[in-house]
This record gives structure tokens, sequence and C-alpha cells, in this order.
């Protein structure tokens, strides 16, 4: 099969065990799943998932039934996620950090009938509710060199048996893939749930292959490429936008345990790595760091996903490209490598369709900010719906167009142009802010980790601007000064009222400011009110001595 056959790979064609198979067949000596000192060809992976598999069908799962995985980053998640893939079976990656009500939440949800978790995490299994526990037929650990974990329930109630990771890696006999197609569910991905309940988004075959197929065109991904990954496997775009991609060409993906801004240029420099794994907010941290003799001496071409960064570029040699995509439709907007357009995610995909809308619903003319909305011109290729919520799901994809829930703008060759969340507009003197154009000015300040910026009622009406900041290590940062840098970079509209230094920012457990929690525990004590200091913005000034000067 050739690279563009891959980068264009038609629907039927969509599941794992077929590609996993022709890999171990046409590159099986070759290095494919990098872990510390470990290295996994691309025969040993497709070994031991169909060993995973053949343990899987031994507890009775087969096509259609979910398996939950609390797993940190390592080789396991990947056997775990292909071998119930192989079967027809559903994964359900669950964050790692979660206990208690969140953990027995998505279990109690997704209805599964295994887990397999890693014996780091075993704990969490005693913080579900006994009607929880109780709908697992079995417990799966993964490394447990000193046997496995004891129960630590105080509420004393019974539990399945522990039973040992590496029992499944044994397990011989036929081969157990099952003729899986672009509609068999590969997975239930829950969202972070910063405005309500965690929803499960749940995904076809034929929507993983898409978004891996859009990134391997974004990235120009091939065969020689090796691919740095720190970020967390139970999320999308280590998973469907590393480790699956990385399958189909032929490439190798090396998998961190975390994300490091002290190491991460070293790591890279290790891995001999050409393409690495980001997020928005991980460059300002990168750029927070000293000056490494390790920032530079790596072979990045490339990192994805990020803001166009010059500054970034220059420092640190390589290229950032962004892209769009949200959990339920997977990437939808990307410039084919190598072209891009600064300051924009790209254009729309050949297999999908795009408008950008007003409040009434109406497409608006290029240029004007309003709603992206998005629909698939293929079947399969996006969500089929929220577990369980009916009502959520038809909220989302409404006049037959899916509500993204983002502003944006495009131009009139149709590159498209972030512009923030919608849930995050910011409304001042009939005009709309966007926090996110406000967010990225100030992070550029060089006394500024991080920031938010969010709407505060106006006692006038509409919002005011409120911006809560973080220095970085070892500044010393006030209001005063910061908001006479603030009036030389942004427009006067979108000039904050409010100025928080804080320690932290509040995040939900996938790394999102939650910045509904800031807004309904209202302003912190410390908040510095520029009204009621008495400081008017140049503008303002100048209209107030032009106003006196009439009078005089």
């Amino acid at each position: 099969m050739t690279l563009q056959e891959l980068y264009r790979l038609p629907l039927e064609q969509r599941s794992i065990g077929p590609i996993l198979a022709l890999r171990a067949r046409e590159d099986g000596d070759r290095p494919y799943l990098s872990w510390g000192d470990q290295r996994f060809t691309f025969a040993e992976t497709d070994r031991l998932a169909r060993a995973v598999a053949r343990g899987l069908r031994s507890r009775g799962i087969g096509r259609g039934d979910r398996v939950a995985m609390l797993l940190p980053n390592g080789p396991e998640f990947v056997w775990a996620w292909y071998g119930c893939a192989l079967l027809g079976a559903t994964m359900v990656p669950v964050n790692n950090t979660y206990v208690g009500e969140m953990f027995d939440y998505v279990l109690r949800d997704s209805g599964c009938r295994g887990l397999i978790v890693h014996v780091e995490l075993a704990a969490a299994v005693d913080t579900l509710t006994v009607s929880t526990r109780s709908q697992l037929d079995w417990i799966v650990v993964a490394d447990t060199p000193s046997g496995l974990p004891e129960a630590t329930s105080a509420k004393g109630e019974s539990r399945p048996d522990f039973i040992p990771f590496t029992e499944f890696l044994e397990f011989e006999g036929d081969d157990p893939e099952v003729a899986c197609d672009h509609r068999d569910i590969q997975t239930i991905m829950y969202t972070s749930g910063t405005t309500g309940p965690s929803k499960g988004v749940v995904m076809p075959n034929g929507h993983f292959f898409a978004s891996a197929m859009v990134f391997l065109r974004a990235l120009g991904l091939q065969r020689d490429d090796v691919l740095f990954t720190p970020l967390p496997l139970f999320h999308g775009l280590a998973s469907r936008l590393g480790v699956l991609p990385c399958l189909m060409v032929g490439a190798e993906v090396v998998i961190a345990p975390r994300f490091s801004a002290s190491q991460f240029w070293e790591q890279v420099c290790k891995a001999d790595a050409t393409v690495a794994h980001t997020i928005f907010s991980l460059p300002p941290m990168l750029k927070a760091q000293p000056v490494s003799p390790w920032e530079t001496r790596h072979r990045l071409r490339a990192m994805y996903n990020s803001n166009y960064d010059p500054e970034f570029e220059e420092r640190f040699r390589v290229r950032v490209v962004e892209a769009y995509g949200l959990t339920e439709t997977g990437l939808t907007l990307y410039s084919e490598w190598p072209d891009r357009r600064p300051g924009s995610c790209g254009q729309i995909d050949q297999d999908w369709e795009a408008r950008i809308v007003g409040d009434d619903g109406r497409e608006l003319p290029p240029g004007e900010s309003g709603e992206l909305i998005v629909r698939p011109r293929l079947p399969w290729i996006m969500m089929r719906g929220y577990l369980n919520k009916p009502e959520a799901t038809l909220e989302s994809i409404r006049d037959l167009w899916f509500h993204t829930g983002d502003y944006a703008r495009r131009d009139e060759d149709g590159y498209v142009y972030f512009s923030g969340r919608k849930k995050e507009r910011i409304r001042r003197r009939g005009e709309n802010i966007s926090a996110w154009d406000i967010e990225k000015i100030v992070g550029d300040h060089p006394q500024v980790f991080e920031c938010a910026a969010l709407a505060h009622p106006s006692p006038v009406g509409e919002d005011d601007v409120r911006l809560l900041v973080v220095p970085a290590q070892g500044a010393t940062l006030e209001p005063l000064p910061l908001m006479g840098w603030l009036e030389a970079q942004l427009p006067p509209l979108m000039v904050p009222r409010y100025i928080e230094i804080v320690d932290r920012l509040p995040r939900t457990p996938s790394n999102k400011v939650e910045k509904y929690k800031l807004m309904s525990d209202g302003l912190t004590p410390g908040a510095w009110d520029r009204e009621r200091e008495g400081y008017q913005l140049k503008g303002e000034r100048a209209r107030r001595q032009a106003a006196q000067s009439k009078v005089g």
C-alpha cells in the first residue's frame, strides 16, 4: 500500500487489525514502539496485541463489549487498545487521575464489563461504589513485578479478583481477530466536563482513522519519521494522532511518561525525533525555561499542535503546525504539509463542510467572526453521539450541522482563524471580545507564565474584562505597570478592568483551565480594579482633557 493510499484510506479499510498485520508482515523487524529502554518492533506489537485479544476473549469479551482502561503511558496501553480492536470490542480510556465519583461515573455510564488498571493506580478500584464494582466481571492489573495488590476497601465490600496482565500476554491459540470495518465502535472517550458531567463520545473506526489521516497529511508523516509524545495516551492527541498514524505508515513512536518542560529537549534529542507533540499551553512553558544546549541539538522538523509563534520557531529551530479538531469531529481544518498561512488553523478538509455563522444561524461573510459549524461528507467519520445523552447529542447537531461552540473567522481564500470558545465570549459595549485573543497577547509578556481572560458582569450591563495572571518563576508582577504594558498591546475595548495576580489557575484533570469555576467564585480579594483606582486609559484621558478644554 503506497503512502498516498494510506493518506486517503477507503472507508471499508479503516480498522486496526489488517493494518497491524500488514506492518508485521512488511516491517516486522523495524522499531515501532519505544518506552524508556524498551523497544518493540511491529512484529512484537502484533504478537502481543493478539495475545491480549485472546486473553480478553477468554474472559468473555467479544464484539461490542466495552473494556475500561485506567493506565498511564506505556506499552500496555497500546497492546490493550489494539487487543480490543482486534475483537471488535470498545476501549474506554479513563483519565488516570480519576478516583471516586469521577471514576465511578465513567464505568457506570459506559457499562464496561472489564477493567485493565495499572498497579500504581489500582487503589482507585476501592473508591468505586459497590454497585459499580459488581458491574465488573474481572479486573486485570498491569506491571505487577511484586505481586498483585491487596484489597484496601474501607467499606469491606467484595470486588472481582485481580488478574495479572502477564497472563494475557501469554495466551496462545488461533488468531482472535474478527472482521471489523469503519462502522464498529472503537472507543468511547469522555470529555473533560468543565460545564457539567463528562460526556462519552462514541467514536467508530471511521472516525478514528479520519483524524489519523488528516494528521498524516498535515505533518507529511513518512516511514522514516520518529514521533515523540509526552502527552497522555488516554487523550486523543497521543493515541489517534500519534500511535495510530505511526502504525499506518510504519514510523516509530517514542512515548514519554509525561511532559517535563525542563527535560523536553533532552528527551527529544535522545529519541532522535523528527516530529513532536505539543498542546497550546506548552510552548510558553518551554519559552520560560533557561537556555539549554539541548534545545537546538535536535533534528525536529515540526511540532504539532499549537499557534504560530515566530519567536518560538526562531529560538528552538522548529516549525509549529496548527490544525483544528474536536473529540466529537476529529481533525477538520488543516494545511497540507508544507503549506501554511501564519495564524490560521487551515482550510476545511475535503471530507467536510464548514460555515461560520452568526447568532441567527446565517452564514457570515469573510472577515466576520462567528460560530464555526461543520458536517461530514462521508458517513461514520464523526461521533455517533454522546452515550446515554440523546438531548445533548441533538443540541450539538442542529439544523443538520455540528455546532462546535468555537468562534472563528475566515479569509477570502477559505483559511480559518480561531477566535475562542463561544462559552467564553466577552460582550462589551455591543462588541464580542475573544478571550483567546487577549490571552495570546498577554502570554507574550516576559514576566507572565500563564493567564486567563474572562467576562465579569458589568454594573452598567454586559461585561467587563477580567484578567488573571500567574507570574513566571522569579518574576514580580504588579497590576499598575502591567496595565501600562497592556494599554500599548491591546485595543482599548479589550483592556481589562480587573487584574488578579494569582499563584495558579484551577485546572481539570485534562489540564484545561476551569473558567467556569473562576466565574462562579468571583473576584479574588486582591483584585485590582482600574476604575476604583481612578486609572484612565490614554483614550479616555484624551477625551476628558478635550471636554475640559471646551468647557474652559
